[in-house]
């Protein structure tokens, strides 16, 4: 997600490429989906453990029916300035092991477009191969805010086929907001994460600390509503090599509950 960072002041490494290319809508697919560490290896669906270049969090790949819907709330972290960088919490349907991926989130930026204003956070929606969606004209807030500890939930659902509802609530800032999209679904996989987006490379993921997903986090397939927990969830590091940039932690007691610990190399249980 966030390939509309592009217009923002990105790490120098990545400058001459952000200048040299612009991401097609297959680069932009790529981007938002699940990046695995070792592409030789086999992406593990059902339990055990996945290495990923910009996801940290929990997937869940039921085998007993399609999901059609997933939900989330979860912490709102701050953006620390060292390292600098770009960081997403996000819930979504697909993305995983397939290429389509129905999103929706917040941003933490410490790399914004105007440095003197500091770290920048937003709220979004998204769906491959489209890039992100800013939300605006909130119903209680037009301007959407968002800050570090707000506590966000997030909730999509197929309404009818091929129609996604999609609703985010800031209860902190006392606004809500929903929309219903058109999109063609695999309805694969469900997900928790918190992401280091990819621009045209790899971008280094914003010091973000320990971020809280729970204490709801379900999805709904062919079977009924369940947690985390009872999908026989993968989890995932984000690790582009010997160290992680961001560990997640083991699932809390009652199954919906986590940690994602950034530069960490443990993440304790909530």
């Amino acid at each position: 997600m966030l390939r509309r960072l592009l217009g923002t002041v990105i790490p120098i490494a990545l400058c001459a490429a952000a200048a040299a290319a612009v991401p097609t809508a297959e680069a932009a697919a790529m981007s938002g989906r699940l990046q695995q560490a070792d592409a030789h290896q086999s992406l593990p669906l059902h339990g055990g453990t996945s290495t990923s270049l910009n996801w940290a969090g929990y997937a869940v790949t039921p085998a007993s029916g399609r999901i059609t819907a997933v939900h989330s709330t979860f912490i709102v972290p701050s953006a620390g300035l060292v390292p600098p960088g770009f960081a997403a919490t996000w819930t979504g349907i697909g993305g995983y092991n397939t290429s389509d991926l129905v999103q929706a989130g917040v941003s933490e930026n410490s790399l914004p477009d105007n440095p003197l204003l500091g770290p920048q956070y937003s709220a979004w929606y998204e769906i491959l191969p489209a890039s992100e969606t800013p939300i605006d004209n909130c119903t209680g807030d037009p301007a959407c805010t968002v800050k570090p500890g707000d506590k966000v939930s997030v909730s999509i659902s197929e309404s009818s086929p091929g129609q996604w509802a999609i609703s985010i609530q800031d209860p902190t800032e006392h606004w809500t907001w929903a929309k219903t999209i058109p999109y063609t679904s695999s309805h694969s996989s469900a997900e928790w994460i918190h992401e280091a987006p990819t621009l045209i490379a790899q971008t280094l993921l914003a010091n973000t600390g320990t971020t809280h997903f729970g204490p709801t986090s379900t999805y709904t397939d062919g079977t009924g509503t369940h947690t985390i927990a009872e999908g026989n969830p993968t989890l995932i590091n984000l690790s582009p090599g010997l160290v992680n940039e961001a560990t997640t932690s083991p699932l809390d007691a009652d199954g919906q509950s986590f940690n994602v610990c950034a530069y960490q190399q443990t993440c304790a249980a909530p």
